[in-house]
C-alpha cells in the first residue's frame, strides 16, 4: 500500500507516493537557498592570510605584529568577498593581492576617525592595480567588498576608517 501525500507547488496538486514524496524532499534540502554565502573565515592570528575559494566573509580580528599578506582567491565571475575590521589593525599593514594575472579596480573611501566634517579620501583603484595595502591605520568598522563581474578582476568598494589624513591605502 503506497502512502499518498498532496503537494501543492505554484498553484499545482500532485499526489506523491512514498518514494517520490522522499526524493521530491532530498532534493528541496539539497538547494542552497543563500548561494555565495557560505564560507566565514576569521582570522585571529598575526600571519599570511588566503582567503578560501568558498569564503564570502572574512573578519580581520587581530593587529598583526607585521605587515601581513592577504592573497585573494582566482576572480571568478560572480564572486563576492567581503572584508571587515573587528579588531584595530594599529601595528602593521596589511596587502590585498592579486592571485595569478587578476586584477583589482574600483575606490575605496578613506575617513577620518573624529572628524565631524567627515573629511577624507576617495582612493581610485586602476585596474592595473595587483596589490592594496592598507597601512596600519585602519579602525574597528572598517571594510572592503570585493566583487567580480567579469573572470580576472576584482571590483573594490570599501570606507576604511583611519586615524589621519595621509593614512589612505597604496596601490601597486
Amino acid at each position: 500500500m503506497a502512502i499518498l501525500k498532496k503537494v501543492t507547488h505554484e498553484g499545482n496538486k500532485y499526489s506523491l507516493g512514498t518514494i517520490e514524496r522522499v526524493a521530491a524532499e532530498t532534493a528541496h534540502q539539497s538547494i542552497d537557498p543563500r548561494p555565495n554565502q557560505n564560507g566565514i573565515q576569521r582570522v585571529t592570528v598575526a600571519e599570511a592570510t588566503t582567503i578560501a575559494a568558498t569564503d564570502t566573509l572574512v573578519d580581520f580580528a587581530v593587529d598583526a605584529g607585521s605587515s601581513r599578506v592577504v592573497t585573494m582567491p582566482a576572480a571568478l565571475a560572480g564572486r563576492k568577498i567581503k572584508c571587515i575590521w573587528s579588531v584595530e589593525q594599529a601595528t602593521s599593514d596589511r596587502v590585498f593581492t592579486c592571485a595569478g594575472s587578476d586584477t583589482f579596480y574600483g575606490n575605496i573611501t578613506t575617513l577620518v576617525e573624529g572628524n565631524a566634517g567627515g573629511d577624507g579620501d576617495v582612493v581610485a583603484v586602476a585596474g592595473s592595480t595587483v596589490a592594496i595595502t592598507c597601512v596600519d591605520d585602519v579602525n574597528i568598522g572598517s571594510y572592503l567588498d570585493f566583487d567580480c563581474a567579469v573572470d580576472g578582476a576584482w571590483f573594490v568598494t570599501g570606507i576604511l576608517i583611519v586615524d589621519a589624513v595621509g593614512s589612505v591605502p597604496t596601490l601597486a
